[in-house]
């Protein structure tokens, strides 16, 4: 088991570093904090630093929301409601049913002379 530091607490230490050197890096910031007679390597600041971060709030990492390509939201495998659901929103876009009839029987006239 480790035994623990009579001279008080690294981690204590290597954070009133940073707040005093927020310029430093952590190189820098483990040789200021060895002179007070703790063992601390650059990495293990990198540790304090981060979780330092974290617990303000800030989040290393950005969550990027994937978005479906040109698809209907919604309308993918497993929704058998889907054709409808794309009918109603042609029917909406439209204006109404009628328009709706009207523009499929463009679309017929077309493809006939095509």
């Amino acid at each position: 088991m480790a035994k623990k530091s009579s001279s008080g607490n690294k981690s204590a230490a290597i954070r009133e570093a940073l707040q005093s050197n927020p310029d430093k890096g952590p190189k820098e910031i483990a040789e200021i904090v060895q002179t007070q007679g703790f063992r601390v390597n650059a990495q293990y600041v990198s540790i304090i630093k981060s979780n330092l971060k974290k617990s303000a709030g800030e989040s290393g990492r950005k969550v990027r929301v994937k978005r479906a390509g040109g698809k209907i939201p919604g309308h993918g495998v497993g929704n058998k409601l889907g054709p409808i659901d794309a009918a109603v929103q042609f029917v909406r876009a439209c204006g109404g049913l009628d328009q709706a009839k009207a523009v499929l029987a463009q679309v017929e006239a077309i493809r006939a002379v095509v």
